[in-house]
């Protein structure tokens, strides 16, 4: 009997080449590696299931699993963490100062409930007293006006979300004024191109990330592995066989960075 042939979609990062390069192995598995954008993989695995192993954004696969839709079990594999305090970008003339500022504005999201934005509700809530029933959240596409909710959402009935007008992006609406400010897990297209009136929520990031882990120690999970329910049913030693290679490989991987 032959190794498992399973497909397995991440995306291309550094941690991932020692297993797509083969320099490390997965017990009994024939890996067949598909390298896709984190926004594709999520939009089909989580509609269609199309993968056996595939990377995952952390709350939509805690969405599914509280409903008991979930076709995918998770394992202690992350392949994605980020600090997001550089996730929040804000129109310069409209008096937002600090987080505090943020109450009664109109705030952009790509997806109510990606994970970066769940951590940055978290941290405004924590850390400014700013409660997702403060705002009012427009959501749409960053740079393409179709993009949906992966998931329905089942929401508080004082939490208000509404869509973006038709044809238009939250990355253009930032830009004309439409909305207050924006969160996401990539910069708007507007910022990217200097727009005057658009600017970090935070100056400096990177020092509010770092004031922020030294006060809770929390180093934020967006993504991570999932492996279809079927096959961990079938073969109860394959989360522990894709776990010591996946932590091998970015072994390998933090290795490199000091060569």
């Amino acid at each position: 009997m032959g190794n498992l042939r399973l497909s397995v979609a991440v995306g291309d990062y550094d941690r991932m080449r020692p297993l797509i390069d083969g320099v490390v192995r997965i017990d009994a598995v024939d890996p067949q590696f598909l390298l896709l954008e984190p926004e594709e993989i999520f939009f089909r695995a989580f509609r269609h299931a199309e993968f056996d192993i595939c990377e995952l954004s952390l709350s939509s696969y805690c969405i599914q699993l509280a409903d008991g839709s979930s076709p995918y079990l998770g394992v202690p594999v992350f392949p994605s963490r980020a600090f997001r305090h550089g996730s929040i970008y804000v129109r310069t003339d409209r008096g937002i100062a600090d987080p505090r500022d943020l109450k009664g504005k109109r705030i952009g999201v790509p997806e109510y409930q990606l994970t970066a934005n769940v951590w940055v509700r978290a941290i405004l809530e924590d850390e400014a007293g700013v409660r997702p029933a403060d705002v009012t959240w427009v959501r749409g596409g960053y740079e393409d006006a179709q993009r949906i909710e992966k998931l329905a959402l089942r929401l508080p009935a004082d939490v208000r979300v509404e869509d973006a007008p038709a044809g238009k992006t939250i990355s253009a609406l930032l830009a004309d004024g439409g909305i207050d400010a924006l969160i996401g897990p990539r910069a708007p297209a507007c910022y990217r191109a200097g727009h005057p009136k658009v600017a970090r929520l935070f100056a400096d990031p990177r020092a509010a990330a770092l004031d922020w882990f030294e006060r809770t120690r929390m180093f934020p999970i967006m993504h991570l592995l999932g492996v279809r329910r079927s096959l961990i049913e079938a073969h109860p030693w394959l989360p522990t066989s894709l776990f010591k290679a996946f932590a091998a490989a970015k072994a390998i991987a933090i290795a490199r960075l000091e060569d």
